[in-house]
């Protein structure tokens, strides 16, 4: 298409010359990607509210662009507003992406990062969450120690695509007897309810990401 490059905003015209040839959907890509950032600056500078960039974003979810919703969300949260941002992004079966519009008090509600698991609330657990890591540990494994930091930072990367929790075997022996679980720290992984893997010995992130993102 002759001429089309010259239809483009500036960076998308830039993007253009860095990759050479593209196709058709790629340069439609390439302009809704330019509406976003056009549409998230407005925002930014106030010209938008809170409430109608949602509106804007559930037009994305309705059409289903979610590849839209999400880089809109990884740029909302890298923003000087992100910390305070009223909008939660949630990933879907199949792919699908959702946006939803807090209320304040919602807001301020703390979520933890990872559930404190016992014997009485284990298997509800295992039920309601689609994909579940549970990290068997006590107080007095030192390798347990060591794992602890790990999972709290892959809790706060995949939020909302995983689900992560602590059961103390101490404390609960009911659940560490029913999974057979002979050393510490142990990480069990449920899918859909099921038990589908188990890690057993402390292990860096490099090496524990990849066995469980391997799951979503």
């Amino acid at each position: 298409m002759e001429g089309f490059e010259e239809t483009l905003p500036p960076l998308a015209r830039e993007k253009l010359a860095e990759v050479g040839e593209i196709t058709l959907e790629e340069k439609q890509r390439m302009r809704e990607l330019e509406e976003l950032e056009l549409l998230l600056s407005k925002f930014y500078k106030n010209y938008l509210n809170l409430e109608d960039l949602w509106k804007e974003l559930q037009e994305y979810e309705q059409q289903g662009k979610y590849f839209l919703l999400r880089e809109a969300e990884k740029r909302l949260k890298d923003s000087f507003k992100g910390r305070s941002l009223r909008l939660k992004f949630e990933e879907k079966p199949n792919g699908r992406v959702a946006v939803e519009l807090l209320k304040e008090d919602e807001l301020t509600k703390e979520v933890p990062l990872i559930l404190e698991l016992t014997d009485s609330s284990f298997d509800e657990a295992v039920k309601k969450h689609k994909l579940l890591v549970v990290d068997c540990w006590a107080p007095w494994c030192a390798p347990c120690r060591m794992v602890a930091p790990i999972m709290e930072e892959l809790a706060r990367d995949y939020k909302g695509r995983i689900t992560f929790g602590r059961l103390n075997v101490d404390d609960n022996p009911l659940v560490a007897r029913k999974y057979h679980i002979m050393s510490i720290p142990t990480l069990l992984v449920f899918k859909g309810g099921v038990l589908i893997d188990q890690k057993v010995g402390a292990m860096p992130r490099r090496m524990l990401e990849p066995a469980l993102t391997k799951h979503l």
